[in-house]
């Protein structure tokens, strides 16, 4: 009887692992925000943007900071790009609900913006650093920061 208490209990574990997902999993989100914004640079016959750490961390900051002021101006009143002497172009996002917030909707917003898309079909653009930030009212902030 044990055992089969145990191996039920084992079995539900196991069941709700697969089919639960956390709705807010941005290191996920991350890598699928590239992998969209590397199908449009397919698409344009542009090589793949590589993953730039350093790059991602900038943007942990923009988009933090997106949360106080959603701009291309920091809340100190200064231009983005004295955030970090590594990046050279910058995509932001608002997002407002979970439809919002998937990767392939934050890649269409900006295909659908001849600004954001022109930094994401940049050919002097190579790496990329995405970062996604959640405020307490629930709203996302996405950053991109190109070099």
């Amino acid at each position: 009887m044990k055992k089969a208490i145990l191996w039920l209990s084992a079995a539900i574990i196991f069941i709700a692992g697969i089919f639960w997902t956390p709705l807010d999993s941005s290191a996920s989100n991350e890598e699928d925000v590239l992998a969209y914004m590397n199908s449009v640079r397919q698409e344009a016959g542009l090589d793949a943007f590589i993953w730039d750490q350093d790059l991602s961390d900038v943007a942990a900051i923009r988009a933090q900071e997106c949360s106080v002021s959603f701009s291309h101006t920091r809340p100190n009143g200064k231009a983005w790009s004295t955030v970090s002497s590594l990046t050279n172009g910058e995509n932001l996002a608002h997002a407002i609900n979970y439809n919002q917030q998937k990767p392939e909707n934050v890649v269409l917003a900006w295909t659908l913006s001849s600004k954001h898309y022109a930094n994401l079909v940049r050919q002097s653009f190579s790496y990329v650093g995405i970062a996604y930030y959640c405020n307490d009212n629930g709203e996302t902030f996405i950053a991109c920061e190109f070099r």
